[in-house]
């Protein structure tokens, strides 16, 4: 029984820790869309309002049209350090599987790929 429940309590704790970090991510995109956004412009506004993103966002224009990324890492892309954000679906292994890739330089998005995923789900 004592097993039970705290399989139970650890669930309730993810649950809650889950549900936290869906509030504090509106929260953030509720703060960017009004702080920020009114003061992008058309064609910014536009990629944002249609999921779609364009060289040349910040990483907060990125976050506002695609959300936060599973996985943030750095690499190196032709001689040059480049911050990577990956996105869904990822498998078992996001920062490897991930599908979709927007890549950063010195803050900006510079290129992004969709990436098949591995067979076998990573």
């Amino acid at each position: 029984m004592k097993g039970s429940r705290e399989k139970r309590s650890m669930g309730i704790a993810i649950l809650l820790a889950m549900l936290v970090a869906v509030t504090g991510c509106d929260a953030q995109r509720d703060r960017l869309m009004k702080e920020k956004y009114p003061a992008y412009s058309d064609s910014i506004k536009r990629a944002i309002d249609h999921n779609n993103i364009v060289r040349g966002m910040d990483h907060d224009q990125v976050y506002l049209a695609l959300g936060e990324p599973m996985c943030k890492k750095t690499v190196a892309r032709e001689d040059k350090e480049v911050e990577v954000w990956l996105y869904p679906p990822g498998g078992r292994y996001p920062c490897n599987t991930a599908e979709f890739r927007v890549y950063f330089e010195q803050g900006v998005v510079t290129d992004w790929r969709k990436v098949p995923a591995p067979r076998g789900g990573g």
